[in-house]
């Protein structure tokens, strides 16, 4: 499998805590700026990378977009420092302006109780699902085609298809299969835009305010279902999240975002 960071091309900085994200096509969406799951695997790689723990928590607030062949230094302050948690920041700059702002927990606490009351919808397997099918705006990024993605609630007219509770379903899987890496669920989970059209059926993207991600647990898996939710749609802006299974039905993490709703 891939590794997220050669995926993402994040590279090492001037210090320790320091980190570059050169952007380039290949991680960016179909506005031809850097994608919002990219920018929130990077700073969760940073954070690892400067801590030596992995992620348990991450939210990325974007302020700006980066475009080819736009540099993202990434800089981490490690704000709190506890036995098994850590607190960080990381805040994210082109050219010496503001252009995200990141908080990740890091860490794991020894278990002291279990259990998850979610439950996996049932769907055909990946390699009985088509691939999803996107507008032109959609395919003009050079992320799109590194990502295999197949639509297990299809519609009629071949596009990705919401139930009259707003949830619809994705199969998503990376270069060689999708590794057990907080960052990796990010980039596959950043699906709440798709969401939003398939629940309102219209030709509408919803860009990204935020990223979230909750880690449940982390496991290497050849394919990941985006179990997508949409809570409402309203106010010019759309909220929902995504539930990530593995395809044994293991609950993986659960990403969350809110985005301004517009025409693609």
């Amino acid at each position: 499998m891939t590794g997220v960071a050669d995926f993402l091309g994040l590279e090492p900085g001037s210090a320790a805590h320091r980190w570059r994200l050169p952007v380039t096509d290949e991680i960016c969406g179909g506005r031809g700026n850097l994608y919002g799951g990219c920018g929130l695997a990077a700073v969760i790689e940073a954070a690892e990378g400067t801590t030596a723990k992995p992620t348990a928590w991450a939210t990325c607030q974007f302020v700006g977009g980066a475009a080819p062949p736009a540099v993202i230094e990434l800089e981490v302050e490690v704000v709190a420092a506890g036995h098994h948690m850590s607190q960080v920041r990381v805040i994210g700059t082109v050219a010496g302006a503001l252009f995200l702002t990141g908080l990740v927990a890091v860490g794991r606490r020894p278990s002291i109780a279990e259990g998850n009351w979610e439950r996996m919808p049932v769907v055909p397997p990946p390699e009985a699902c088509p691939t999803r099918k996107m507008v032109d705006e959609e395919r003009r990024g050079g992320l799109r085609p590194r990502i295999d993605e197949r639509t297990a609630t299809t519609g009629v007219d071949g596009f990705l298809a919401a139930d009259a509770e707003g949830r619809s379903a994705v199969w998503a899987t990376m270069p060689g299969g999708v590794p057990a890496s907080a960052a990796a669920l990010a980039v596959v989970g950043d699906d709440v835009s798709v969401g939003v059209a398939a629940a309102v059926q219209a030709n509408v993207r919803a860009r990204s305010i935020d990223n979230t991600i909750r880690v449940v647990s982390p496991k290497a898996t050849d394919w990941v279902l985006a179990d997508i939710k949409i809570h409402a749609v309203g106010d010019g802006l759309g909220h929902g999240n995504v539930n990530l299974w593995s395809q044994d039905g293991q609950l993986l993490a659960v990403t969350s975002q809110s985005g301004m709703v517009g025409p693609r």
